[in-house]
């Protein structure tokens, strides 16, 4: 919980009941004082195990500060000191919420996907904003800004309770590198404070997920989960709005048995063929759709399956972490491990190169190597 600018409004926020709240309290040196009246309150009730007070009722006798008994006014042709001024910032410089703002817009402009800018928006406001300050970007520094902030991070998440991945961090990292990276492109600021941060190496993701227990989550899974993850695995679509849910029956063509997926990942579309049996299946759930999607649920298109895929994961037993992307991969190391040509599963996964397909998945094919030195015909002479 604390204190903090977003677009020069003042904010409070507070964690109850597992999620974020905030509230503004609007412009200016009033503002300022009802946010940290507010803030103080929360932190007293939550401290207490109390309700979260009404901020309305909490700061009804909030005044704008005036200046103590014989204390001198500035004078009148003094100028008026800013916020930053106040607190020792360097004044003037493009607060990190206004780069923020352009950086978001330039997202727009670029094309990326309204699921991207929401979730880079969402970081800058309640990530960023919060634990930085909203500061000129140009005094933030490694020593005294960035280093705190990455050790806040490799905490423990008030959200889910558990420590955060390093994965998070970096990411994490990444995304205000490019803000900052923009700003510095764009004249708006001069500096990367992130710029001689290393960003430590990840354990690649374990994929244990089998084809025995992808049918166990299926059978405890909801119809329109089952369906999804049975689309998924015979297509090899990323899943999430990005691949599996945009999906739509006009991309495919039942003529040629092909489907034609587009990646807004990478803004491509490739071209995949479709199993003659799953055809049938496609047929099948068209006739019976009422949208337009080829996933949906209740008559309507579905923007997430992740709760619904973790709640079939812990009625089927599976304990070890798995994800519904792990079906792409399933569909991956499946067709390699029969046998399927290397480049056209690079084809149909929508990879930019064939060694990437192979760096990712070749140590899934076990076997791979003493089947290609048994190839080898002899050597020898008489």
């Amino acid at each position: 919980m604390g204190v903090y600018q977003r677009d020069s409004r003042w904010m409070v926020y507070w964690h109850f009941n597992g999620k974020r709240h905030d509230k503004s309290f609007g412009r200016g040196e009033l503002a300022q004082a009802k946010a940290e009246k507010f803030d103080q309150a929360v932190r007293d009730a939550l401290e207490q195990g109390l309700p979260v007070p009404d901020p309305e009722s909490v700061t009804a006798s909030v005044q704008v500060p005036v200046p103590a008994a014989g204390q001198l006014e500035p004078p009148a042709t003094a100028p008026i000191q800013s916020f930053n001024q106040v607190n020792g910032r360097v004044p003037g410089g493009m607060l990190l919420s206004e780069l923020g703002s352009k950086y978001l817009a330039h997202m727009k402009a670029s094309g990326r996907t309204e699921k991207h800018i929401r979730n880079i928006e969402h970081l800058v406001n309640h990530v960023f904003i919060p634990v930085l300050g909203d500061k000129p970007v140009d005094s933030l520094t490694y020593q005294e800004d960035m280093i705190p902030f990455i050790l806040h991070f490799q905490g423990v998440s008030s959200r889910t309770g558990k420590v955060r991945s390093q994965y998070t961090v970096n990411k994490y990292c990444d995304y205000l590198s490019f803000i900052f990276n923009f700003g510095i492109d764009n004249g708006f600021t001069s500096v990367n404070p992130l710029k001689i941060w290393k960003k430590p190496k990840v354990q690649p993701w374990d994929m244990k997920l089998t084809l025995d227990d992808a049918k166990k989550i299926m059978v405890n899974a909801e119809p329109h989960l089952k369906w999804a993850m049975e689309v998924c695995f015979n297509l090899g679509t990323r899943p999430g709005e990005s691949e599996l849910l945009s999906l739509k029956w006009e991309d495919i063509d039942f003529k040629a048995s092909t489907v034609r997926i587009y990646a807004s990942k990478t803004k491509t579309y490739r071209t995949v063929p479709i199993n003659p049996e799953f055809l049938k299946r496609l047929e099948k759930e068209q006739a019976e759709s009422q949208t337009g999607y080829v996933i949906e649920y209740m008559g309507r298109k579905l923007t997430t399956i992740r709760k619904a895929f973790k709640n079939a994961c812990k009625r089927a037993g599976i304990t070890y972490q798995t994800r519904m992307y792990d079906l792409r991969h399933l569909f991956a190391t499946t067709l390699l491990r029969k046998g399927a040509d290397l480049a056209a599963v690079s084809k149909m996964m929508g990879h930019s190169t064939v060694k990437m397909t192979a760096d990712t998945y070749y140590h899934y094919m076990e076997g791979e190597k003493e089947r290609a030195v048994n190839l080898l015909p002899a050597l020898e002479v008489a």
